[in-house]
């Protein structure tokens, strides 16, 4: 099984892992475009701040704070991927409290898509950061113009995913990918040959009560709880001799979870929707 995870805006601040330029970029195959990104925009950061600002939406009450995380992402300590998101999926997934066993299966079992690395293991270091894929750098590629993280991206991790899934090209049909990524991220990477064939997305639903009626929903904070509780149940299930290599796997560990799952789509291209429901105190 591999786990395909958005990243999150809100992360967590420090560290005490050696910095990206102690330590480099590892590697992998996607070493030196991930360099590549992170001194465009640590040099866009510095140089053009009010420019930067705008181009990675960064919001009002954080801008200085995010621009001065990125401008020093060469130097900043690091921590592994996993702790440093702390956004509400990963508030549910709650990794800190993983049994050993589950936290060591994470490391080769979620990935997450993200604008300055293109996709992180989750026990790769990272510094503070708070580039978004759809953000526009300069400087990348030797160009002149502007560059969309998405389209950089998802040219360099076509080729590069396989071993990034597996370490071994071959192998990657034999791992169910279960897409958990938002819209933003779910076509960095896109899944092709192998990858594509095995994959799962997975749709995470809120039923509401409205007029003494449930109706279904995609609400966001809801929606981003669901995925974090689904995943930290997928660890735990696999680790604990219950591997999921199936769709009917992954609705099982949902409803074990205390999550209602509807398989959709076709025999081909299965989906999931994995459904909670909300019951508002007001």
């Amino acid at each position: 099984m591999r786990v395909l995870l958005p990243p999150s805006e809100a992360k967590a601040t420090g560290g005490d892992g050696p910095s990206l330029r102690t330590a480099g970029f590892g590697a992998g195959p996607l070493a030196d475009a991930r360099a590549e990104v992170v001194r465009a925009v640590t040099a866009f950061c510095r140089s053009k701040p009010n420019a930067a600002i705008a181009a990675l939406r960064l919001p009002a009450s954080r801008a200085q704070a995010d621009l001065a995380a990125n401008t020093a992402m060469l130097d900043a300590p690091t921590m592994p991927a996993l702790d440093r998101f702390v956004g509400i999926l990963y508030q549910a997934l709650d990794p800190a409290s993983l049994p050993a066993p589950a936290r060591a299966a994470a490391s080769h079992t979620l990935f997450v898509s993200n604008g300055a690395f293109g996709l992180l293991g989750a026990a790769e270091p990272v510094p503070d950061h708070r580039v978004a894929m759809t953000a526009a750098i300069p400087g990348l590629g030797g160009r002149g113009v502007s560059t969309v993280l998405a389209a950089f991206w998802r040219a360099r991790l076509a080729s590069a995913l396989p071993d990034l899934f597996t370490g071994a090209p071959d192998d990657i049909g034999e791992h169910l990918v279960v897409d958990l990524r938002s819209s933003d991220y779910a076509t960095v990477p896109s899944l092709t040959g192998p990858a594509r064939a095995n994959a799962l997305p997975v749709r995470a639903l809120t039923e509401r009560l409205v007029d003494g009626r449930w109706v279904r929903r995609p609400l966001s904070y809801q929606a981003k709880q669901t995925k974090g509780l689904l995943t930290r149940a997928l660890l735990l299930a696999d680790t604990a001799g219950r591997p999921v290599k199936t769709i009917d796997d992954v609705a099982e560990v949902a409803e074990s979870a205390g999550l209602a799952a509807e398989p959709r789509g076709t025999a081909t291209a299965p989906t999931l929707d994995v459904i909670t429901r909300w019951h508002p105190t007001t």
